[in-house]
């Protein structure tokens, strides 16, 4: 059957019941008080609460109470609160820790923005009042990273995290010692602190260091040995970056972790034995599409399921309340109770639920690429559509009364700045709750594509833009180090953008692109995609 006439039939076939669901959800609700304090405690009833807090009509003595209801206090409801009742109320909950009065607390960030003259009395002063500063015995300190390789690897650690980046870059870019690499990989901190020195190109000097971390210390994380690995490849140490790579593998049981290191280590020794592993693997994802075309072997099966129509008792789908509900229920760890709650929401209506039930009722062994609201899409062409579903299976796997801790909202997860101006464009006046309703989403969510693609042509780029931003998305791809030709790219570009949330986003939305595309009907290859980003004409209006 052609996709036009499938849109044809979706649309005709589901006219009357979204006529129905339309009907309900013209006007956004309004949550009183005791509405909002009945909800379970919640990221959703943060975000009613945070838009009460706001309300002209709110009290004081109300919005103190509701700020005590908090799940997390966010920036959002921190700066809500503060408007409303004058101050930050104290977080009762917090333990008081009991501080050193001998101890001077100085924040490194803070520390970083003054002039090292200032730094110097200021530590002389307090040394003379009996009191201490790591901080300012770094910084104040005309060589501070020597003055920081004194300290415990715990302050280490702190500081360097602590400072700001240009402070790292000027003052920190310098050799660890083989004695301090062993005191600092048994500091959990050290975790970060790899990370930011891997991501910073600047810091060369330090980053050549990372090389002789030892292949030790239980507290170092998967991610941060798969980046000691991703670092060695940088500097050409290949046996070294192997070793970390068969290292990482031992600290996950995650699948497509797994199937990151294992890609990897073909790339270093182009043993087909990894590829033949990936082949095995059950994840969907760039590696494992990309062995694939290596072996020249198809791509894995994927369930869309085509389900019925009827409304589904209990729920009304676009209620964050209601799927925070649905969510408690699925955290349990019996797949046959996943597997009976997914046959309770077997509807076209809430497809996006029952396709995310399923597949973790699998052990997430099963890809479910659900493609909800086709009639949605009439007049859009399919690589916009492959895209928007992209995206959407990333934000929400299609649960349109998604709610994020920074209250980006629906199932495309819009940041409710980015709705009011987009709204605003339009010439609308939209109620924050109606980006629940998927129709209203997607519609809004194409808008801001098509403002992304008039910079961005490729999907690996459009959804760093989606999720980082634009200007962070200009800031990396025109970054010197980053997307360029070479033996290992793109793939060593794509592991060191220095946001770890837009660089795993934009993996997994370029593999749901090429899965879509294929569901569609246009086949595609991942490794054309791949080839491209080294070519900023089809990729970019950001570099030439």
């Amino acid at each position: 059957m052609g996709f036009p006439m499938l849109y044809f039939m979706t649309l005709m076939k589901k006219l009357t019941l979204l006529l129905l669901l339309f009907t309900t959800f013209i006007h956004a609700q309004y949550y009183s008080f005791n509405t909002i304090e009945q909800m379970p405690k919640s990221i959703a009833k943060d975000y009613y609460t945070w838009r009460f807090l706001q309300e002209s009509n709110t009290t004081k003595k109300e919005a103190l109470t509701a700020y005590q209801w908090i799940k997390r206090k966010s920036y959002k409801l921190k700066k809500a609160i503060r408007k409303k009742v004058g101050y930050l109320p104290l977080d009762k909950s917090k333990k008081k820790v009991k501080k050193d009065p001998k101890n001077y607390i100085i924040h490194p960030a803070t520390a970083a923005k003054k002039s090292k003259k200032s730094l110097r009395r200021l530590y002389k002063r307090i040394l003379k009042q009996g009191k201490y500063s790591d901080v300012l015995k770094v910084m104040a300190d005309k060589k501070p990273f020597e003055a920081l390789a004194t300290l415990s690897a715990q302050a280490q650690c702190y500081i360097f995290n602590s400072c700001q980046t240009k402070y790292r870059k000027k003052y920190f870019n310098h050799e660890f010692s083989k004695e301090q690499l062993q005191q600092l990989v048994k500091e959990k901190q050290f975790n970060t602190t790899v990370h930011k020195i891997i991501t910073t190109h600047a810091l060369q000097k330090t980053k050549k260091s990372l090389t002789l971390t030892p292949i030790d210390g239980e507290k170092l994380s998967f991610k941060t040995i798969f980046l000691l690995g991703v670092n060695a490849v940088e500097f050409n140490k290949l046996n070294q970056a192997k070793a970390y790579f068969e290292w990482a593998k031992t600290k996950t049981e995650t699948q497509g972790k797994i199937d990151q290191s294992n890609f990897w280590l073909y790339l270093m020794s182009k043993d087909k034995k990894y590829l033949e592993k990936l082949l095995k693997s059950s994840r969907v994802n760039i590696y494992t599409l990309r062995a694939r075309d290596i072996l020249n072997k198809p791509y894995p099966k994927v369930i869309t399921p085509r389900l019925g129509m009827h409304l589904v008792a209990d729920i009304d789908p676009y209620s964050p309340i209601d799927w925070e509900k649905i969510r408690v229920k699925m955290m349990t760890d019996k797949p046959q109770e996943v597997e009976k709650l997914a046959e309770h929401y077997k509807s076209y209506m809430t497809e996006g639920i029952y396709s995310f039930l399923k597949e973790k009722a699998s052990g997430y062994n099963k890809p479910y690429y659900a493609m909800p609201y086709l009639d949605a899409m009439i007049g859009i062409d399919k690589e916009r559509v492959a895209l928007l579903y992209a995206i959407g299976r990333q934000e929400s796997r299609f649960v349109p009364a998604s709610v994020s801790t920074s209250y980006a909202l629906g199932m495309m997860q819009i940041m409710p700045f980015l709705i009011k101006h987009l709204a605003k464009e339009r010439g609308e006046k939209l109620d924050l709750d109606e980006m629940f309703n998927p129709y209203v989403a997607l519609d809004y969510a194409n808008q801001h594509l098509n403002y992304l693609n008039k910079y961005l042509y490729h999907p690996l780029f459009v959804a760093y833009a989606y999720n980082g931003g634009i200007g962070f998305t200009r800031r990396s791809i025109r970054s010197k180090h980053l997307f360029k030709t070479g033996k290992y790219e793109p793939y060593l570009s794509m592991e060191l953008i220095d946001f770890e949330e837009s660089k795993e986003y934009g993996k997994k939305v370029l593999t749901n692109y090429v899965v879509y595309m294929n569901q569609l009907g246009i086949k595609t290859k991942l490794s054309p995609l791949l080839q491209m980003l080294a070519y900023p004409s089809q990729t970019d209006r950001f570099r030439k």
